[in-house]
């Protein structure tokens, strides 16, 4: 069974939006491609924002933000995540660090390894 998703444009690292193909077709991603995109948007989505499934997402309002942030919570939430995610069989390497500047936590050098046995950052 393959794995589908819509592809997102990621411009200078930032998401923008769905987008066109040069067939005019709505751009598409398979199998890992496909996994590691799902990996994005289940860390970049609040538990309960998406309407259809209020599970999916990551509790950063119930278990991570507050006044004592803490960075390894954050890293074992969002490591939950990612091994949850349907095709997911293990994650390579992760590191995260906190932005005080910008209160963002900021991933770097994520790899997961997928049921199609490739990397995919």
């Amino acid at each position: 069974m393959s794995h589908l998703g819509v592809a997102i444009k990621e411009v200078d690292g930032a998401i923008q939006d769905v987008y066109l193909d040069s067939t005019n077709n709505l751009a598409i991603v398979v199998d890992a491609e496909a996994i590691g995109q799902h990996v994005k948007q289940r860390t970049k989505t609040f538990q309960g924002e998406w309407f259809l499934n209020s599970r999916i997402g990551v509790p950063w309002i119930n278990n991570v933000l507050g006044r004592n942030f803490d960075t390894a919570l954050a890293e074992a939430v969002l490591k939950s995540v990612i091994r949850k995610t349907n095709g997911v069989t293990s994650i390579e390497s992760f590191s995260a660090r906190f932005d005080s500047g910008t209160r963002n936590l900021i991933t770097d050098n994520t790899t997961i390894k997928t049921i199609y046995d490739e990397a995919s950052q």
